[in-house]
């Protein structure tokens, strides 16, 4: 191998690198999945981006239809516009800064995930990356069970995702997502677009052994910090 191919090689791996060191984490609501239907529905002017059903869109905004089969092993979806259907791991046609703005009606937006699966199945949440201009700028990264719910399929966010913030963008600038999951089953999983200011309701699911393991490490650590100042 050249020296100049070797160069080219070590460049290619830096800048991958630097695109995943400089993607903001996106959080998932990790207490549980939401009740009480009160995230969305879809069908209220929050358009899909990823979803193997109809979806009520705005003008000119499309997504990926994808075909939804049952019992498939995992999917790696990408949003396109305007609506097609894509092959799993096909890249679709990017969407503006400014389609999404007056789609959602803010620059700034969760993702909503619609579970359509049995609860008895392992649903797994693997990826989820926001790119902006082709490079990684916003990534949820799992495996999350996400199939641990009770009112699979009825339009209403099970999740969410974000935030994720356009505001620093120009209108022009191209946007489009990625949605890898795995063990779904009885249905399609929708993903779709709400805004920002969205409430997180309570959710249906207490925090995991991580999450309290977590907490009580705060705690005592709020305790000993108290002592030491007694």
């Amino acid at each position: 191998m050249s020296k100049h191919t070797c160069i080219q090689i070590g460049a290619a791996a830096v800048f991958a690198l630097a695109q995943t060191a400089f993607a903001a984490p996106i959080t998932l609501t990790l207490s549980g999945p939401i009740t009480g239907n009160t995230a969305g529905p879809q069908s209220a002017s929050n358009p899909c981006i990823i979803a193997g059903t109809n979806c009520q869109q705005p003008s000119g905004f499309g997504y990926n239809n994808f075909d939804a089969t049952g019992n498939v092993s995992s999917y790696n979806m990408y949003s396109t516009t305007p609506t097609a259907t894509l092959a799993d791991g096909v890249q679709g046609n990017p969407y503006t800064v400014g389609q999404i703005e007056t789609a959602v009606g803010s620059n700034a937006f969760r993702i909503a995930i619609d579970v359509n699966t049995t609860k008895e199945q392992g649903e797994t949440l693997q990826l989820f990356d926001v790119f902006i201009n082709n490079a990684l700028a916003y990534e949820y990264t799992g495996p999350t069970n996400i199939g641990q719910i009770n009112n699979n399929g009825n339009g209403f966010a099970d999740w969410l995702l974000g935030v994720v913030d356009l505001s620093s963008y120009g209108t022009g600038v191209e946007v489009y997502f990625n949605a890898k999951w795995s063990g779904a089953s009885d249905g399609a999983e929708s993903y779709f677009l709400v805004k920002a200011d969205t409430p997180i309701p309570p959710t249906g699911l207490v925090p995991e052994p991580t999450t309290l393991a977590l907490l009580g490490l705060a705690m005592l650590g709020v305790g000993v910090s108290r002592r030491r100042k007694v």
